[in-house]
């Protein structure tokens, strides 16, 4: 999966994580459902699991809702902080997704992002 990058809003932080519609096809099937939940690895390695909703009508608008902000508490993400989600192979836990954190930092004057563990 191509990865999808974002840099977080205040919706991403305060209610749910709007992603984009294209990246739905690299996401488990919905199967007729409007929710599925799914595994996601961070970079220290701990899973967690998000849930993914579209919309019932119109368009489909996905979101990641449950267990999204559980994720951001913990990682205590701020407004600008970047994610990028790609998908990786099935290892033994049957993981198939990881999420990188980013925070913009400035060192003498310079601007560079740093992973957020």
């Amino acid at each position: 999966m191509e990865p999808f990058i974002k840099t977080l809003t205040q919706t991403d932080i305060h209610k749910r994580l709007a992603i984009p519609t294209d990246s739905l096809k690299h996401f488990p099937g919905f199967k007729g459902r409007h929710s599925v939940d799914f595994n996601v690895k961070d970079k220290s390695h701990r899973l967690w699991t998000f849930r993914c909703s579209i919309r019932k009508r119109s368009y489909a608008k996905p979101v990641f809702s449950s267990g999204w902000l559980e994720f951001i508490r913990h990682k205590n993400l701020r407004i600008g902080d970047k994610i990028i989600v790609h998908k990786e192979e099935k290892d033994v836990n049957g993981v198939q997704y990881k999420i990188e954190v980013q925070r913009k930092i400035t060192l003498l004057g310079k601007d560079f992002w740093a992973d957020v563990l």
